[in-house]
């Protein structure tokens, strides 16, 4: 009877659905090929939301070569990545989904990584997984400055969005993304909102994902190797504001000391090495100025 019962939960364990969700924002159509060709045989359905790219009908000829198990969700303007995940997150609540796999739309993935999560699944209780993540491998880092780890499941304390598996159960007991933070952080702040309901961030021993953000070049600050990205200027605003509204959402698991080396790194980094460097520094300064308030 045991082992009936051990098969008919793994089982259920098994058959759960997954949605892929990916936010497009005048990606490079090259990279997002390579990004969905190891995507879509991986989800039971692919949810693109875009967020006004100049290059949609681009991005609706690579759809087009994929089958009807795709929704592209059409913005004509950028509602930002925060509010675009949240719209998938209630697709999928909405459609009795399981888990949700995002995806960045610079990121490539493994053909193997939710084979991998699901091994994760049937093994460990899920009931306490916020999300899992995965080992990744930055591009912009040299080839040995890949994640590593030796335990097979490990607790973290935040991961990145893109490769995240989420449980969409445990996500609705919280109050999801926030849409106010529009881009950057937006990853660390549902993660820690998952962790102040009490649900973990685990980490699977497995290289799962290549990452890339813009076109990064590795510096050293003394001892600290940081890579500039080289991004939008605009975003100095968001990561600057976005850093004290965590710290005042979270001033348990972000604490102020956390805040503030991050705006010194970000500082640093701005003055050293980026170019526009009195355009960022002034989008610095405004994102710190309306985050204080």
């Amino acid at each position: 009877m045991m082992r009936n019962l051990f098969r008919g939960n793994l089982m259920k364990q098994m058959n759960f659905k997954i949605l892929g969700g990916v936010v497009t924002y005048n990606p490079e159509i090259p990279r997002f090929k390579e990004n969905l060709k190891t995507l879509v045989n991986q989800v039971d359905k692919l949810y693109v939301f875009d967020n006004g790219s100049k290059n949609i009908e681009d991005i609706e000829s690579v759809l087009n070569h994929y089958s009807d198990n795709i929704i592209l969700c059409k913005k004509k303007k950028n509602v930002g990545i925060a509010y675009a995940l949240k719209s998938i997150m209630d697709y999928a609540n909405k459609n009795r989904f399981n888990w949700v796999l995002s995806v960045d739309q610079d990121s490539v993935l493994d053909s193997k990584l939710v084979s991998e999560y699901k091994k994760c699944i049937r093994n460990y209780s899920n009931d306490n997984i916020g999300m899992l993540t995965c080992l990744i491998k930055d591009r912009n880092f040299k080839d040995s400055s890949a994640e590593k780890q030796e335990e097979q499941l490990k607790e973290v304390p935040i991961c990145i969005t893109s490769a995240a598996f989420t449980n969409v159960k445990n996500y609705f007991s919280t109050v999801g993304y926030d849409s106010n933070l529009f881009i950057d952080l937006v990853d660390t702040d549902i993660c820690l909102t998952l962790r102040e309901k009490n649900f973990k961030i685990f980490r699977i021993n497995y290289l799962g994902i290549y990452h890339e953000i813009g076109h990064g070049e590795n510096k050293k600050i003394l001892w600290k190797d940081v890579i500039v990205h080289n991004s939008s200027a605009f975003r100095e605003y968001y990561m600057a504001r976005n850093s004290i509204i965590l710290q005042k959402k979270h001033p348990r698991l972000y604490p102020r000391k956390t805040m503030l080396n991050g705006l010194a790194l970000n500082f640093l980094i701005i003055t050293l090495f980026e170019n526009k460097k009195l355009k960022r520094l002034s989008n610095f300064f405004r994102g710190i100025k309306d985050g204080r308030r």
